[in-house]
């Protein structure tokens, strides 16, 4: 049994969490609805616009089926068609083994959170330990502002933003400008580490 599972079976054996969830089962099925759908999709688009906004040429910002990523032409593989040998990727980075929205992962409720990840294509996977064997090249990703999960080996910069500012932004469209700041700074913050990130590329790519 997973410790997720474990969890789940723990509080299902709870009567006050058992009574509060059949009690308000209603509210809770509808206002999940509501977080996983509508309010997840426009985060994301508001986050994709907010990129799009501090994306100077060459950069440009594109998208998967569920999130929107930072790409440049250096970036780019030489040889084969696909998203890039390196890009810049909206995740969500859950530390347990649950499934989260993007509205949680966005605010950090919970052990979820959001991170603008560097990422590389499958058969560039080496790259970590390439990064690991040049501690002068990580030492500036760090000052640019990434953070090095050596246990999950992961390169990425976070992104947390304010309940409070989100909560007032999500009924509209133009009241985002502040609580998208994080998502800017980021992102600003990414653009800004293309050497290091170049630097990085040229070693995995040999």
């Amino acid at each position: 049994m997973s410790t997720a599972e474990q969890s789940n079976l723990g509080a299902a054996k709870d009567p006050a969490i058992v009574a509060r969830v059949v009690t308000n089962i209603a509210q809770l099925e509808q206002d999940y609805r509501l977080a996983d759908g509508y309010l997840s999709d426009w985060l994301m688009r508001m986050i994709t616009l907010s990129m799009k906004a501090v994306a100077p040429e060459p950069f440009d910002i594109e998208n998967t089926a569920w999130s929107p990523y930072v790409t440049c032409p250096d970036w780019k593989p030489t040889k084969r068609i696909g998203r890039g040998d390196a890009w810049l990727e909206i995740v969500e980075f859950a530390r347990d083994e649950q499934d989260h929205t993007w509205l949680a992962a966005a605010v950090g409720a919970g052990p979820t959170e959001l991170n603008l990840e560097l990422m590389f294509r499958d058969g560039l996977s080496g790259y970590f330990a390439k990064l690991e064997a040049d501690q002068t090249l990580a030492a500036k990703l760090r000052k640019k502002g990434f953070k090095i999960d050596t246990t999950n080996r992961r390169v990425y910069l976070p992104i947390v933003i304010k309940a409070d500012l989100l909560a007032k932004a999500l009924p509209s469209d133009d009241k985002f400008d502040e609580a998208m700041a994080p998502v800017r700074e980021a992102t600003e913050l990414g653009i800004a580490a293309k050497s290091e990130i170049d630097a990085l590329l040229k070693l995995v790519r040999g």
